[in-house]
């Protein structure tokens, strides 16, 4: 889940205690040599966590269809939404579209969930960053059942709006 907190005025968002850490000895030694927080020291640091518009694009284009698709399910909601839900994004049909899921079984739109879950993985960290960087898993128990619920990172989803993604064809596909 992303940190936010305010050094001097502006606001930054971090992933761990660590990077809140990172950043601020690193603020605060800029702070000292008389640079504010608008100085062009600050231009590599992404405005909304490590989301640029290059990473966002290079993810986009190297992932597949039902990778994007899985992507604009957790773009179509503001909130935590559950696996089982995202899962009843994909048809039958395309169960048997992805590698290695060719097998029958019980679940199996979970399965194929965490098919994409890897794959979309693997893309990910081509790109230097790891999965909670892209979206957060949450584990809920409730009488002795386990519900996942993931929510996507905020730099990913002002990235995603500021690019206009996702496009009309992955929304359309979101509602049949």
């Amino acid at each position: 889940m992303a940190i936010e907190f305010e050094f001097q005025g502006e606001w930054y968002r971090v992933d761990t205690p660590q990077e809140v850490v990172a950043l601020t000895k690193y603020l605060r030694a800029h702070a000292q040599e008389g640079e504010g927080p608008s100085s062009s020291s600050y231009a590599g640091l992404p405005a909304h966590g490590k989301w640029t518009s290059d990473r966002f694009s290079l993810l986009i284009e190297k992932i597949g269809y039902l990778e994007k698709k899985f992507l604009a399910a957790l773009l179509s909601v503001s909130h935590p939404i559950d696996a089982r839900t995202v899962s009843t994004f994909f048809p039958a049909q395309a169960r048997y579209e992805k590698k290695g899921l060719r097998r029958k079984m019980g679940g199996e739109g979970l399965l194929l969930l965490g098919g994409i879950q890897s794959g979309l993985v693997r893309h990910v960290r081509a790109l230097g960053l790891e999965p909670f960087d892209l979206y957060q898993v949450h584990i809920s128990w409730r009488n002795g059942q386990r519900t996942r619920y993931f929510t996507v990172d905020p730099g990913f989803r002002f990235t995603a709006e500021e690019q206009g993604w996702p496009p009309q064809f992955l929304r359309d596909a979101l509602e049949t």
